[in-house]
């Protein structure tokens, strides 16, 4: 009884198998995973870009501050909008 029961088991797996080639869902899912594997590369991406972006703005704001110790009020400007501007 065992046996046939692991032989209809084995029948049906390869019936769906056969049935989602048929189906194109293989298509489908290849098609899937594709797009997935494209968007994780996406967004790689855009984490290096916004790493970037905020290594940047690290660096403008250590050349900034040293300048805001001045008592220069156009640098207090545009330090002040800067600062609203900004992220």
């Amino acid at each position: 009884m065992e046996t046939v029961k692991t032989k209809l088991r084995t029948g049906s797996r390869e019936v769906v198998r056969r049935l989602a080639r048929v189906s194109g869902v293989d298509d489908e899912l290849r098609r899937l995973r594709d797009r997935v594997a494209e968007l994780e590369r996406e967004v790689q991406e855009s984490r290096r870009l916004h790493q970037r972006l905020a290594e940047l703005t690290d660096v403008v704001t250590e050349v900034l501050v040293p300048a805001a110790d001045r008592e220069d009020e156009k640098i207090r400007a545009i330090l002040a909008t800067y600062n609203r501007e900004s992220f």
